[in-house]
């Protein structure tokens, strides 16, 4: 079980989101429910997103702060 940070960096702070425990790696992708969840934590879309997981981070491409987003 890995913790992951999901944060994000506005006006030089780093503004944590949400926290959450997963074990495939390809399950740490924000939701359309998380998505919404930073709306309202930040009172604006979220302008990047960050997950922090093993003291490592990884940034999120704006094509995965879009709630349509597709894999297939």
């Amino acid at each position: 079980m890995k913790d992951i940070i999901y944060f994000t960096k506005e006006d030089g702070q780093n503004i944590i989101l949400l926290t959450a425990q997963s074990n495939a790696i390809s399950m740490i992708g924000p939701t359309e429910r998380d998505l919404k969840l930073y709306k309202k934590i930040l009172g604006h879309k979220p302008l990047n997103v960050y997950a922090l997981i093993d003291g490592k981070e990884f940034k999120f491409s704006e094509a995965w702060l879009t709630p349509d987003f597709q894999w297939n």
